[in-house]
């Protein structure tokens, strides 16, 4: 997608210290999204800031999985794996399916067993114990669902860089189907296939997708690939319907935070509507116990649903999640549900604790990438504590939990969270070809890795030579990219439905950051058991808007609302979301910074 924007930045420094910068696009793209559609200016307007134009509105509008998903046949070794599966399927073969602790690796799991479940096949799975065995495939567990009988094993949302488990495990007389999309290294483990749209040789465009949306693909090419078979009718089968497995492709995309592009709008967009019907147990009784009171949308797939699902890989409850996810049992749905919500509670406060250390490590560092390792912090929150170091630095960051293996080395395991520009997956399975780590993969915006602590100094060197290379361009200090001013006599109700249908918003097409001009605090006052948020209504002369700012106790931006009670004006940005109170929906705007006016 393009950008054809004229950026213009306001020169005063924000409360938070951050620019903030407009963007103007063309004013005739801007009119002909309103002529075509009838959206309020403002919103035509930020879709001509992000690239969008007159001709692309309707397919944006109204994504479609049918227009927008290409021939699977189009990812390399994509026939492979499909015609080996069907040979399974038609032979009643026992298959294995190796999975991943996270949301995307347990939807990817729980996509294939069902559709193998329904094929009358006999289906074990794996997901590793994060703690004594690591991401990604291992021999044992590989050996052992050899010992369950399977044949063939197919690994989801991992093992594009696991060459030496997937070689002895061909060697043991297995077959091996990889389905990946972490970025592999030069060479690949000798599978039978390797389906992975990032692999240096496959063409298809498609290297933005979670795995569970290249599982949704592989699963297509199953049932065509028995279909020309003509399997279903020579058995008196049904085919499955794959589309009742879109919710949790969009659940994975989501939670995985890959880009809302092309086709992976589709998927959210469609799998947001499946979810809204409730008919997945697993997820109807976690939905019900994360309080969700209203049909989900991307915000309640990443922060309700998603990490009450990461929760269980985090203390190595591993199986829980997919458990939750293939159950049609209401009352084991309810028993699982409960377990990943009080795992998510305990989950919480380990996190707060871990991050607190992280961050007093970090405070004074001026590194282009800030890295940041304590003993023995808990291993399955140091990715949540990267993401909070990151975003409170505006740097890409990694936490490393120390400890000692068996022969007293100090051994580090850690995960990376970057900002745009910075491609850390690449940068981590360079470190590991230069012999900083022991392992380590990943994507743009996030990675894992473990390494010898006694090569901690020049993996955090080596690092910020890539950063400073990676990153030359981007401004030393906090920028806000402003989509569009708002009158506050727009922030209605026409606005908010008109959002839902330019969404979803998520990776790659974030929430827009609104503009409200020359407002005054009509009402302040602090809200939440400790006081840390501030609850304002904003009046800019011409209407009203209910708006609220978490976390701001003791931060310049709290001591700069607090100001605004003197009836001082301020330009003001932020999200401007549907806040259902009471059965009754009004914006309110989510505060992210001021300038005094």
């Amino acid at each position: 997608m393009t950008n054809p924007v004229n950026s213009n930045q306001l020169p005063a420094l924000s409360a938070t210290g951050a620019h903030w910068v407009s963007a103007e696009p063309p004013p005739h793209i801007t009119a002909g999204i309103m002529e075509a559609s009838g959206m309020p200016h403002p919103l035509a307007h930020l879709l001509a800031a992000r690239g969008i134009t007159k001709t692309e509105l309707g397919h944006w509008l109204d994504p479609k999985i049918r227009d927008l998903m290409p021939d699977p046949s189009q990812l390399t070794d994509m026939d492979a794996a499909a015609s080996r599966l069907a040979d399974a399927v038609m032979q009643g073969e026992h298959v294995g399916i190796f999975g991943d602790y996270d949301v995307d690796g347990a939807s990817s799991t729980a996509i294939l067993y069902r559709c193998l479940d329904h094929l009358g096949l006999p289906v074990s799975y794996h997901i590793p114990h994060r703690f004594t065995e690591g991401y990604g495939p291992n021999l044992p567990a590989l050996l052992g669902l050899k010992d369950k009988g399977c044949q063939l094993i197919v690994t989801v949302d991992c093992g594009v860089t696991a060459h030496a488990p997937v070689a002895a495990t061909v060697e043991a007389g297995v077959d091996v189907i990889i389905i990946d999309h972490h970025l592999p290294g030069t060479e690949l483990p000798p599978a039978l296939a390797v389906v992975n749209p990032n692999r240096l040789d496959d063409d298809s465009g498609l290297g933005y997708m979670a795995a569970a949306g290249v599982v949704f693909m592989l699963v297509v090419a199953l049932v065509r690939e028995l279909r020309q078979r003509d399997w279903f009718t020579a058995n008196d089968k049904q085919e499955p319907d794959l589309m009742a497995a879109i919710d949790l492709v969009a659940l994975a995309t989501v939670a995985d935070v890959v880009p809302l592009a092309g086709l992976n709008r589709a998927f959210v967009r469609a799998g947001l509507k499946i979810m809204a019907k409730r008919g997945r147990v697993g997820l109807r009784v976690l939905a019900d116990i994360g309080r969700l009171t209203a049909p989900p949308d991307t915000e309640a797939l990443g922060f309700v649903l998603g990490p009450r699902i990461n929760a269980a890989g985090r203390f190595g409850e591993t199986d829980l999640g997919v458990s939750l996810l293939t159950t049609d049992d209401p009352q084991q749905a309810l028993e699982l549900a409960t377990m990943l919500d009080q795992l998510n509670t305990k989950r919480q406060s380990v996190e707060r604790d871990t991050t607190a250390a992280a961050m007093a490590q970090a405070e004074g560092k001026t590194d282009a990438v800030i890295c940041v390792a304590g003993g023995n912090w808990h291993e399955g929150v140091i990715g949540i504590s990267a993401g909070r170091v990151k975003e409170a630095m505006n740097k890409p960051a990694c936490v490393i939990s120390i400890s000692e293996d068996e022969d007293g080395r100090k051994i580090g395991k850690g995960s990376g969270r970057s900002v745009a520009g910075m491609r850390l997956g690449a940068a981590i399975i360079a470190a590991k070809q230069n012999g900083y780590l022991l392992s380590g993969g990943g994507h743009d915006m996030a990675a894992g890795f473990s390494l010898d602590m006694a090569h901690f100094d020049a993996f955090c060197q080596f690092l910020n030579q890539r950063a400073e290379t990676d990153l030359a361009d981007k401004p030393p200090y906090q920028e806000w990219h402003v989509d569009v001013d708002v009158p506050l006599s727009l922030a209605n109700e026409t606005l908010l439905d008109w959002l839902d249908r330019i969404g979803p918003f998520g990776s790659g097409f974030p929430q827009p950051m609104f503009q409200a001009r020359d407002v005054r605090a009509a009402s302040w006052r602090r809200i939440g058991k400790t006081q840390d948020h501030v609850a304002l209504r904003l009046d800019d002369g011409l209407g009203q808007i209910d708006a609220v700012a978490f976390r701001v106790a003791g931060t310049p931006l709290g001591e700069a609302l607090s100001a605004m009670q003197d009836g001082r004006k301020a330009n003001i940005i932020g999200r401007i979301t549907r806040n259902r109170f009471r059965g009754e929906d009004r914006p309110q705007m989510i505060i992210t910074d001021l300038q005094f006016v």
